[in-house]
C-alpha cells in the first residue's frame, strides 16, 4: 500500500450497501489491488467525492487509505469515469452486469492482483452498455474469466486420456470438464454441438462473442455446463443466477 498507506486505483464497483446514517460499504475490483472492502463515510450525502455515484459496476479511480486496526480500507473518493448508465436502463443489461460481478465477487480472491480479469470485466461491461446483453457473450465472458483464474474447462478433448475422438463424453466438473466414457466415473452426457461450441466460444473475443448465435437448446446446455464448473469453485449460490433465468429468451434475453 506504500509508506503513506494510500493508494489510487482504477475500480468497478462489485456492490454497495447502506452503513448507517450517510456511509456506504463498498466492495471493489482494483485494477492494482484486487477485490476489497471499503467504508466510503458520507457517500450518501457528497457529491463532490464520489462523483458519479457508487451504483454496481461503475467504473472510475478510486482513492483509498489503510485504517489502522481495522479490514476496511477508507474509500476517500471515487472518480467515475464509467457509470454505464445505460445498464439501468434496460432490465436484460443490468442482469448481465450483475451476474458478471457477482461471479469476480465470488471466484476472485480477495487483495489478490487480477489485472486480466479486472481489463476483461471492464470490456464487458463497455460493451453491455454500448450494444447490449448476449447470451453467446456472456459465456465468452464466463469461459475467459474460468480461463484467467486457472479454473477453465476442458472441453475438446477427454481431460483424463486426451482422447479428442470418442464416441461420447461425460461432464465431470470434479475432474475439470469433458471425460471419454471410457474413463467416466461420473458426471452427465454432454452433447457433441454443446461441447463444439464451448471450444469455439473458449477461442473468441467478447467483442466476437456477441456476434455468434446458438441454437436455444445449445446455450441452455453451455449456460449449464459452465454453471457447474462456476459452481464447483464457490460457496453458496449465485443470487443472480435466479433472477436472469427468468428472462425471456431472444435479443438481450435470459443468458
Amino acid at each position: 500500500m506504500g509508506s503513506t498507506g494510500s493508494l489510487s486505483t482504477p475500480a468497478i464497483v462489485l456492490r454497495a450497501v447502506n452503513y448507517g446514517e450517510a456511509d456506504r460499504i463498498v466492495t471493489l475490483f482494483g485494477r492494482e489491488t484486487g477485490r476489497l472492502s471499503a467504508l466510503a463515510r458520507g457517500a450518501r450525502k457528497s457529491q463532490r467525492r464520489f462523483a458519479g455515484g457508487l451504483g454496481l459496476c461503475a467504473v472510475g479511480v478510486a482513492s483509498l487509505r489503510e485504517r489502522a486496526g481495522a479490514e476496511l480500507l477508507t474509500l476517500e473518493s471515487f472518480d467515475a469515469t464509467a457509470a454505464h448508465t445505460a445498464l439501468g436502463t434496460d432490465v436484460a443489461r443490468m442482469a448481465h452486469a450483475a451476474y458478471a460481478a457477482e461471479l469476480v465477487t465470488k471466484l476472485c480472491a480477495p487483495r489478490q492482483v487480477e489485472q486480466a480479469v479486472y481489463d476483461w470485466l471492464a470490456e464487458l461491461l463497455g460493451r453491455l452498455g454500448a450494444e447490449g446483453a448476449s447470451a453467446e457473450r456472456l459465456r465468452v465472458f464466463e469461459l475467459g474469466l474460468l480461463g484467467a483464474l486457472g479454473f477453465g474447462p476442458v472441453v475438446d478433448r477427454c481431460v483424463v486420456c486426451s482422447d479428442s475422438a470418442a464416441p461420447a463424453y461425460r461432464w465431470d466438473p470434479d475432474r475439470g470438464g469433458a471425460v471419454c466414457t471410457g474413463c467416466a466415473r461420473g458426471g452427465r452426457p454432454i452433447s457433441g454441438a454443446a461441447r463444439t461450441a464451448l471450444a469455439r466460444l473458449g477461442a473468441l473475443s467478447l467483442g466476437a462473442g456477441g456476434r455468434e448465435t446458438l441454437l436455444p437448446d445449445v446455450n441452455r446446455d453451455c449456460r449449464e455446463a459452465l454453471l457447474e464448473i462456476i459452481n464447483h469453485h464457490i460457496s453458496g449460490p449465485l443470487k443472480s443466477v435466479e433472477f436472469i433465468a427468468k428472462l425471456s429468451a431472444g435479443p438481450g434475453g435470459a443468458p
